[in-house]
């Protein structure tokens, strides 16, 4: 249990709050009467039905279409609407379509899905005579499809991205769809001024603790579904065949928890040019959109440069509140090298641990992978690749070989191969930015457990395109 004393609790709610504060014009405009009860904690968010003028006006082709794949109706629901105010200062314009898909239950337990067009210090409600649209679940790939068919029909562009705002649990898929809150995992240090991530308890055990009642995101509380990898595979699959001519997106964002593994890089490398996510867990706060849209103000921006700016955007929003924060740019076009480059690691290790004589090996090993010794995260099983590599190098450097002919074969396969796979690391992470508590984090991490594995990893397709799975089940049955 993570203990907050009341006045701690209260430093740390100033931080957020300030934070999370937007600043959005008053407008005397009056919302759509359903939509003041969804906000009504919001009185500053103006809804209005879009009319055919501005209709035309708006739907040219762009350069961008953002779409924002808001799954609320879960415990983070009281940030969506800031989150939607933060993109509400910004607006959509001659640059950029923003696009909001909504799913929430109102404050009187009624679920329903709105679809809004953000425009600046409003929202256009798209879906207000589309009564098919207005009560859909946000865990269900088929939603994602119509989300998605809906934003690139009606809003075209030259560039699209695609952001999943929920909880993350990375490759892990948790049963019944359970997650936690990670504001929970947050408790402020008067000494620093900021909040610091308590990793005294695993983030996937934490999980495992908790009753059914307790679900979190794309996780749909009303329907207990939530989007697992092999949904997501197969609903970015149809958008980009169906309605992108085989193309893909140009920039896919998580704005959640745990994202930044090679293993999500592996179910997306078909499906987007860039990936921006983070390493760690992320507060309930989440993205602060308008800092990541403010350049569409002025411009538009290559999807590189989007990709390293929403980065740099984090950084800003959290370097003065938390020393525990990750956020990475990751270009995709290198996946299929870094897992290739995985694969040879795997195999030289695991040759070198099936022969009788390994004791060198497993201790190069141990020496490597703990946690101790690697740059982790909330859930320790999630290790930074790249420091993982560079500790196997280093180590590797202190075997002695003894006149055997194995060992120099060995250290001669394996240090190129580590070498390599840093270099790849470091080119396919366009931008990354860490907190204090994190330099070693380089933006991709891949599952390695210390003790036992989570059975659904088994079935994640990373795991079932290569040896790493191999290689864990050798160290964990070996004990190592």
């Amino acid at each position: 249990m993570y203990i907050l004393n009341i006045k701690n609790f209260l430093l740390a709610c100033i931080i957020i709050a300030t934070y999370t504060q937007a600043t959005c014009n008053h407008n005397t405009h009056a919302d759509l009467a359903f939509d003041h009860i969804l906000f009504d904690h919001d009185p500053d968010l103006i809804i209005t039905p879009l009319g055919d003028t501005i209709r035309s006006a708006i739907t040219a082709k762009k350069d961008w279409t953002f779409i924002v794949y808001l799954a609320a109706d879960n415990d983070l629901r009281s940030f969506a609407s800031r989150n939607i105010k933060q993109m509400t200062n910004v607006g959509s314009n001659q640059h950029v379509n923003i696009l909001v898909h909504l799913d929430i239950k109102t404050n009187s337990h009624q679920k329903v899905t709105r679809r809004y067009l953000v425009g600046r210090h409003e929202l256009f409600q798209l879906n207000d005579n589309d009564p098919n649209s207005q009560r859909m679940d946000s865990g269900n790939p088929e939603t994602l499809i119509s989300c998605c068919e809906w934003a690139i029909k009606d809003y075209p562009a030259n560039h699209y991205a695609l952001i999943f705002w929920n909880h993350g649990t990375g490759p892990i898929d948790p049963p019944h769809g359970k997650v936690i809150n990670p504001a929970s995992l947050f408790t402020f240090n008067p000494f620093l001024n900021k909040l610091e991530l308590d990793r005294s308890v695993n983030f996937l055990e934490l999980i495992d603790a908790l009753t059914h009642e307790h679900r979190g995101v794309c996780w749909d509380d009303s329907t207990g579904n939530y989007l697992s990898n092999q949904k997501i595979s197969y609903a970015l699959s149809t958008i980009c065949n169906n309605f992108l001519d085989g193309k893909k997106f140009d920039i896919i964002g998580f704005d959640a928890c745990l994202m930044s593994g090679l293993e999500i890089a592996h179910l997306l490398k078909n499906y987007t040019n860039f990936m921006v996510s983070s390493q760690e867990v992320e507060l309930g706060t989440g993205w602060h959109y308008q800092y990541v849209l403010t350049p569409f103000e002025h411009t538009s921006l290559e999807p590189e440069s989007f990709a390293q700016h929403i980065v740099g955007a984090y950084q800003k929003a959290y370097m003065n509140i938390t020393n525990d924060y990750t956020q990475a740019a990751l270009d995709l076009s290198l996946t299929q090298d870094l897992e290739h480059n995985i694969h040879i690691v795997a195999n030289i290790l695991l040759n070198a641990l099936r022969k009788p004589n390994n004791s060198a090996i497993k201790n190069l090993i141990k020496s490597s992978f703990n946690k101790n010794v690697c740059t982790h995260f909330d859930e320790p099983s999630y290790k930074d690749l790249h420091h993982l590599y560079s500790n196997l190098l280093v180590n590797l450097k202190n075997i002695q070989a003894q006149n055997s002919q194995e060992i120099k074969i060995f250290k001669k396969a394996l240090a190129p191969a580590l070498q390599h796979g840093c270099a790849l690391i470091e080119k396919m992470v366009v931008a990354n930015a860490v907190g204090r508590n994190l330099p070693r984090a380089k933006g991709v991490s891949i599952y390695l457990p210390d003790q036992r594995m989570h059975l659904s990893y088994k079935s994640s397709p990373f795991a079932q395109s290569n040896n790493w799975l191999q290689l864990i089940e050798q160290k964990l049955m070996l004990r190592i």
